[in-house]
């Protein structure tokens, strides 16, 4: 089928972290000579106070009224008290300089592959758009790193205040962003989290491809391991 709208990820699809999470939290805590004790510890817990966060104020806050800066601030701070540092008005020094590094690619960098594959299919003249687990920095990110041109529209969870794998956010894309009589099944939605983006598209009844190292038991007409190695057939 020829798709009428394509749209893409961010995370882990369109661009990745420069380095891991826990790596760039460490830097920035010894700016401010913040000491981690236990690194191991510490590393582990950067997922532990991101989920714990996350299952207290869904979508980075927007669904209990706390500001997206805040949430960041709370699992910046809680990833270092986790692991055994003490709180102190350095660790809210340390949380902004992250959420302003990671507004920026500074944080983040384009994943091999995109670029080629944004520019072939808007050759072939494809509608293209971005649908995201993100709070607001997404333009501005997408904006340093020369991406932003490609699509028609950015969606951003927070802005649409629901989030993949939820049904509402690929039917809200349609209904705000669709210049004409799109479906769903019309659409394509292409990402690297199986859970958030392929089985998320699938329930709102559009087409998925997952791009993931991952090996898994997707058709290979649903799957490819990067984009390098993408082939446009996927989207014929």
């Amino acid at each position: 089928m020829c798709y009428k709208l394509i749209t893409f990820d961010f995370t882990g699809t369109l661009m990745r972290f420069r380095i891991p999470p826990h790596v760039q939290y460490e830097r920035i805590a010894n700016l401010y000579g913040v000491e981690i004790k236990n690194n191991q510890a510490f590393r582990q817990n950067f997922k532990t106070a991101f989920k714990t966060v996350a299952n207290e104020h869904p979508n980075f806050g927007c669904n209990t009224n706390l500001h997206w800066t805040q949430w960041w601030v709370n699992v910046v701070k809680n990833t270092f008290i986790g692991a055994g540092v003490e709180d102190s008005p350095r660790l809210d020094v340390v949380a902004w300089h992250l959420i302003k590094l990671y507004s920026t690619t500074e944080g983040w960098e384009v994943v091999p592959g995109v670029k080629k594959v944004l520019h072939l299919l808007k050759q072939k003249g494809k509608r293209l758009g971005v649908i995201s687990n993100m709070d607001p920095r997404l333009n501005n990110i997408l904006q340093e790193a020369g991406l932003i041109h490609n699509f028609e529209f950015i969606l951003t969870s927070y802005e649409a205040k629901c989030f993949k794998p939820q049904a509402d956010i690929f039917k809200l894309a349609l209904e705000k962003y669709s210049k004409e009589s799109t479906k769903p099944s019309e659409s394509c939605h292409i990402g690297d989290s199986y859970k958030e983006d392929y089985l998320g598209a699938v329930q709102a009844g559009w087409n998925a491809i997952l791009v993931n190292e991952s090996s898994n038991s997707l058709d290979i007409n649903k799957w490819c391991a990067n984009f390098e190695k993408f082939d446009d057939t996927l989207l014929s």
